[in-house]
């Protein structure tokens, strides 16, 4: 359970907090389980603070720094996180439906089996992110930056890729039917028995990326560069 004295600080409003926080900078903060849901905490400093298990469902944390902070089983539903910074915090097994994460910052942030499905993560920097089995089915992640991001397993049907950067990205074995994948970059990335049905790669960069054993059944790959890329076993149907 969280600490109520960082309840009760929390309670004060964010500036508050934010100071307390400059004022005491090797405390961390312990908000287990607490009931945030709905607040407006936009620019808060959460860093390094204990999260797991919070309710943050609808909360407003446009701007907040949530750096390092363990968020493991938090509930963030429709949460707007908009301009956030997530660098190497840990989400895994977190609930992220139809949050709002556009132009946010989760560099190396753990969101192994992490639920974002319908998520905004238009231009969001997910660069070495762990998104091992996540679901990301029908999100945005519209010109997002997941370059040596590791997304093995993970779902993304009907996903919005357009102009996303998955140069080095390790797609291994992903689900990406119907995906919009137009003008992506996936340079020497890795898609071995990747999913593909129906996707659309029109223009995106597959120069030495390997497709072993990928279904590119009914995918539209007008204009795609194939330029050194690995095809031993790739399904091609019409």
């Amino acid at each position: 359970m969280a600490d109520p004295t960082h309840i009760s600080r929390l309670d004060q409003g964010v500036k508050s907090w934010n100071q307390w926080r400059e004022n005491n900078p090797s405390l961390l903060p312990d908000l287990i389980e607490a009931d945030l849901s709905g607040k407006n905490l936009s620019h808060i400093n959460l860093h390094q603070a204990d999260l797991m298990g919070v309710n943050l469902i609808g909360t407003i944390l446009i701007g907040a720094n949530l750096s390092r902070s363990c968020l493991v089983k938090a509930q963030l539903n429709r949460a707007k996180l908009r301009h956030s910074f997530l660098d190497q915090a840990n989400l895994s097994r977190t609930s992220l439906v139809a949050v709002d994460l556009t132009m946010a910052s989760l560099e190396q942030a753990n969101l192994i089996r992490v639920n974002l499905q319908q998520a905004n993560l238009q231009g969001a920097s997910l660069s070495r992110a762990r998104l091992i089995g996540a679901n990301l089915i029908q999100a945005d992640l519209s010109r997002a930056d997941l370059t040596q991001a590791d997304l093995t397993s993970a779902s993304l049907n009907y996903t919005k890729l357009q102009g996303a950067n998955f140069g080095a990205a390790n797609l291994t074995g992903a689900d990406l039917i119907e995906a919009n994948l137009i003008g992506a970059n996936l340079f020497e990335a890795s898609l071995s028995y990747t999913d593909f049905r129906n996707a659309s790669l029109r223009e995106a960069n597959l120069r030495k990326a390997n497709l072993t054993g990928a279904d590119l059944s009914h995918v539209d790959l007008d204009g795609t560069n194939l330029i050194e890329a690995e095809l031993d076993g790739v399904v091609l149907r019409n």
